[in-house]
């Protein structure tokens, strides 16, 4: 095998486990740690927990084999959704997919059971649900959406069972990630609908309609509206008022105009949109412990240091 083959079916082994999801999902998870679940330890001595780093590898090696089962029942489907990148996908064989999920789940398990008990525990439970949604579940409007919220908010939940600690806080932060994750994975729904028809997937437009699926969106979005006007005036989350002040802005907007929205091709700009808006959130954690009014006393120096 040449290097130019190798180099292929790395780039498709790195597109069947979404390793750029892996990434964003790596950064979220320290930044939450460090920033929501454990905002009085040091940075340091977080960094440098080999625990907390074998739990979030733990979140990611199971995450990754996710994707791969679920690639590899939703071939068929996806090759009529993203054509190029199945293509790319198909440079690695089934059974070398099937082999690469079967070690990623051991190797997680085994550092999971070197952390905790409880930890193992945890993560033999997610791999299963992980495999039920792809064999089962992900053929069923409704249900599937939500309980894909739960599987990707999970991985948040195991840092609380590490860091034990919960509060009024961390529970709207948790609520609004999993509504917004929810509002995302429906208006994906919107955008393949062509394909759940001709594969025989159940979606919530395909099922009940796209006038109720609107309506539902709608619904999230003005919970998500709530939600963040409750987390702005606790003002406790530092500059990162700003990414909650300009999410409500484009939640408002996106309740104007969805109703307008009709074409596949607008529906995935909106699902590309939100998907953008969990990124920013993510990002925007680090902003935290940065208060606005130090914000502004570093912009007059800066500007005294220019006149």
């Amino acid at each position: 095998m040449n290097i130019q083959k190798i180099i292929l079916k790395i780039f498709a082994l790195f597109s069947v486990v979404r390793g750029y999801n892996l990434i964003v999902l790596i950064l979220a998870q320290y930044l939450a740690a460090l920033f929501i679940f454990a905002p009085d330890v040091s940075h340091r001595e977080l960094l440098t927990n080999p625990k907390l780093d074998g739990l979030i590898l733990c979140s990611i090696l199971c995450v990754a084999a996710g994707y791969i089962i679920n690639n590899f029942y939703d071939l068929e489907k996806d090759e009529l959704k993203r054509p190029m990148q199945v293509y790319l996908q198909k440079q690695v064989s089934q059974g070398f997919k099937l082999t690469v999920y079967i070690i990623l789940n051991l190797l997680a398990l085994f550092i999971a059971a070197l952390i905790s008990w409880r930890v193992f525990i945890f993560f033999f439970v997610y791999q299963f649900l992980v495999w039920f949604y792809s064999h089962k579940i992900n053929r069923f409007a409704l249900i599937k959406n939500f309980y894909l919220v739960i599987i990707r908010v999970m991985p948040f939940f195991a840092l609380l069972i590490y860091f034990d600690h919960f509060t009024f806080n961390l529970a709207l932060h948790a609520t609004y990630l999993t509504i917004l994750l929810l509002i995302t994975d429906i208006v994906k729904d919107l955008s393949s609908q062509k394909a759940d028809l001709i594969y025989n997937y159940d979606s919530i437009p395909i099922k009940y309609g796209i006038d109720f699926t609107k309506i539902l969106i709608s619904g999230l979005i003005i919970i998500e509206l709530i939600i963040g006007f409750i987390i702005l005036i606790k003002n406790d989350v530092g500059a990162m008022k700003y990414f909650f002040i300009a999410a409500n802005i484009a939640f408002t907007l996106i309740l104007l105009i969805i109703w307008r929205i009709k074409t596949m091709q607008e529906y995935k700009i909106l699902h590309y949109f939100f998907k953008g808006m969990i990124v920013a959130g993510v990002f925007s954690i680090v902003l935290i412990e940065i208060n606005p009014l130090t914000l502004q006393t570093i912009a007059q120096n800066f500007n005294k240091r220019i006149n």
